[in-house]
């Protein structure tokens, strides 16, 4: 039998699967004024560990081939496409930057490592549309009469690109159209991160992978079925933690590399004195952390 096959998924419920400790630089201390940027890994508290998702969604369309074996027994596939669209707290994603840099320079140094990170901000991302398959059977176990008691399992598959990711942050609020990342690499980024001139690194994808298995028992009556039945569901969204950097200019324009906002309001971004860097978010980046859902 050949059919269509359809799976609209519209709120999953999606936790970061992650380590309680994230190495970045440490937290700031001073009261006034700024400081020099850390260049040293401290182990912190990682704000993603156990975060949820705030919206997470999937669409597959596919057609479905099924072999039916002795009128009981079905084992089919599934052969399509799916898209995907999520959306969380910053925390989720590792948000972090640089803040307080009393350098006097245009850019920050190769060695400087961020020091705030961020969770009252928002990111989403939507995946591009990609091929997706899956396989399963199911089987009529018992009848008697009308009611049928039948269990089914499948497994699906499919690795989608981010097609945009928009940060939504007063800091340092940016859009990437395909965005690529480094992936196992650790801070600090090279200075080129964010630029055209960047090097190392690859797309962003996600790879996605989801179990089902379902027991249900129903009861035929005339045009109806009606049925009751549980299902166990465990699907995972793998994106190798790939680390994207804001966008920003390679050279210097008007003595600042990005359009971030000034925090304090006092900013001056011209040369010939330090701290100029220290009132606004520099080498800002966030990363792709694997998440997985509750079993359902």
């Amino acid at each position: 039998r050949m059919g269509y096959y359809g799976d609209f998924v519209f709120d999953r419920v999606l936790e970061t699967d992650v380590n309680k400790e994230f190495h970045m630089g440490a937290k700031p201390t001073t009261d006034t004024g700024n400081s020099a940027a850390p260049s040293t890994l401290t182990a912190r508290e990682n704000p993603a560990y156990g975060r949820h998702m705030q919206d997470a969604e999937m669409f597959t369309n596919a057609a479905c081939m099924a072999l039916n074996i002795w009128d009981r027994f079905d084992v089919f596939c599934t052969l399509g496409a799916t898209s995907g669209y999520l959306k969380g707290n910053s925390a989720s994603f590792n948000l972090v930057g640089l803040f307080g840099d009393n350098e006097n320079q245009k850019t920050v140094k190769a060695e400087s490592v961020p020091n705030m990170s961020f969770d009252q901000s928002v990111v989403e991302l939507y995946t591009d549309t990609t091929f997706a398959w899956s396989v399963g059977a199911r089987a009529a176990l018992w009848e008697c009469g009308c009611a049928t008691l039948g269990a089914s399992f499948q497994y699906a598959q499919s690795k989608p690109k981010v097609e945009e990711l928009n940060v939504l942050c007063n800091a340092a609020e940016f859009t990437i159209n395909k965005p690529k990342g480094y992936v196992g690499k650790e801070f600090p980024l090279d200075l080129t991160a964010g630029t055209d001139a960047a090097t190392g690194t690859k797309d962003a994808s996600i790879d996605y992978h989801e179990w089902q298995a379902s027991l249900a028992l129903s009861y035929r009556l005339n045009m109806f079925t009606p049925y009751i039945g549980v299902k166990w569901s465990r699907a995972s969204f793998d994106a190798d933690t790939i680390r994207i950097a804001q966008p920003k200019s390679a050279t210097a324009i008007f003595d600042t590399t990005t359009l971030n906002p000034t925090i304090a309001g006092a900013g001056d971004v011209k040369t010939g004195a330090e701290g100029q860097l220290g009132d606004t978010m520099q080498i800002v980046s966030l990363q792709l952390n694997k998440m997985k859902s509750r079993k359902s």
